[in-house]
């Protein structure tokens, strides 16, 4: 008869020790505390409160916190949006695990950071609701890209309006040139008006026609700024950019009464570049300076230009003295989108794309303030 331990290849069997509970277990914290610890999604599992019970290391990256300040923490303490993540976990115990959805939540350095959360509820052994575990995929980039996206097709269509508006005021403009021409002509021909009444009415006609020029070259000008086109180099006078740049911006020079100083020690500075392109640059460098110096007493804002040789670089410094560029937004000012002006004043965009442009050409761009005082920006470009 055989032995009940015998096998059919004639080996005998060997007798396996049941598996260790207390064991298993532990494997199972070691694996769940290796995914927390290499995870870059932040992972939290709280209690059936809301209270942190473990937190990983991706989520240490993306809000800032160590495990230990955020553990034993209400789980609401950490995002932006605490009705909207309550909703969130009374929907994951109705109908785990809840479909994803955007939430923010506050980093610790008090800026907003944007997640793609899925909850899952966690039961025992009874079936009894007893937490809930929360994987979050940070999007906030996405999210800013998308913004920005959103901004740079509104800017693009403000330019498109802007261009269709001054082909409008061109139709009148040329009538009025025409018309003004034709009443010159018909006042030199006039016979019966003394020679003051018809001196003062030619000086009038004279008047309208040279400030029609005017409007029409200012609207040319518009249309030249909005047109982007690839970097076009050719030999040009930078003093000479300088100066018509500064006219383009007179009218608000005046108004805002801001004294402008331009110096050179060089007649004439060749350099070869893209002209419409570092106009760009000017316009914006000259605009921040009137909006920094906007706060000073009548006839006390001032706005220097200077231009020198330096080497073989042609240097060109834009300095104000107006409130200045606190530390803390110095190594932001070159971020797409980020603006220390009021709403409506600014788009964020100026310094970012002056930089960019500067380095297109060959150039060198740099800065220094200090707060009250003012702030000089100093472009470096290649001779010609």
């Amino acid at each position: 008869m055989e032995s009940n331990n015998s096998r059919p290849d004639g080996l005998k069997k060997t007798s396996q020790a049941p598996p260790d509970p207390l064991n298993e277990l532990d494997q199972a914290r070691t694996y769940l505390e290796t995914i927390l610890d290499y995870s870059e999604d932040l992972i939290f599992a709280a209690d059936a409160d809301g209270i942190l019970l473990s937190f990983s290391k991706g989520g240490e990256r993306i809000l800032g916190y160590t495990r230990e300040q955020v553990v034993g923490r209400h789980i609401h303490d950490f995002t932006a949006d605490p009705p909207a993540l309550k909703e969130l976990m009374e929907g994951a115990r109705k109908e785990p695990p809840t479909p994803r959805r955007e939430l923010a939540f506050r980093h610790k350095d008090n800026h907003t950071v944007y997640c793609d959360i899925r909850l899952i509820n966690l039961k025992d052994r009874d079936g009894r609701t007893s937490g809930v575990l929360g994987i979050c995929r940070e999007t906030t980039l996405q999210k800013q890209l998308q913004e920005e996206l959103i901004r740079i097709d509104r800017l693009a269509e403000i330019g498109r309006l802007a261009s269709s508006i001054v082909h409008e005021i061109n139709n009148p403009l040329a009538v009025i040139a025409e018309i003004s021409g034709w009443a010159g002509a018909v006042v030199s021909d006039a016979k019966g008006l003394n020679q003051e009444d018809k001196s003062e009415l030619e000086t009038a006609v004279k008047r309208i026609g040279e400030q029609t020029s005017r409007c029409r070259n200012i609207t040319r000008r518009i249309l030249g700024f909005a047109r982007y086109t690839a970097p076009t180099k050719t030999s040009f006078d930078i003093n000479e950019l300088l100066q018509k740049t500064m006219t383009f911006l007179g009218t608000e020079l005046r108004h805002e009464q801001i004294v402008v100083d331009f110096t050179s020690q060089e007649d004439r500075l060749m350099i070869h570049s893209d002209q419409k392109m570092l106009e760009q640059v000017f316009v914006n460098l000259i605009t921040n300076a009137i909006h920094a110096v906007k706060g000073r007493a009548s006839g006390m804002a001032r706005i220097e230009v200077m231009t020198t040789q330096a080497g073989q670089r042609a240097e060109i410094v834009v300095s104000d003295n107006g409130v200045g560029i606190r530390p803390e937004d110095r190594e932001k000012i070159f971020t797409l989108f980020y603006t220390t002006k009021p709403p409506g004043k600014g788009t964020g965009l100026g310094l970012p794309i002056c930089r960019q442009i500067i380095m297109e050409l060959g150039g060198e761009f740099d800065f220094e303030s200090q707060v009250g005082e003012g702030t000089t920006f100093t472009i470096r470009m290649p001779l010609s």
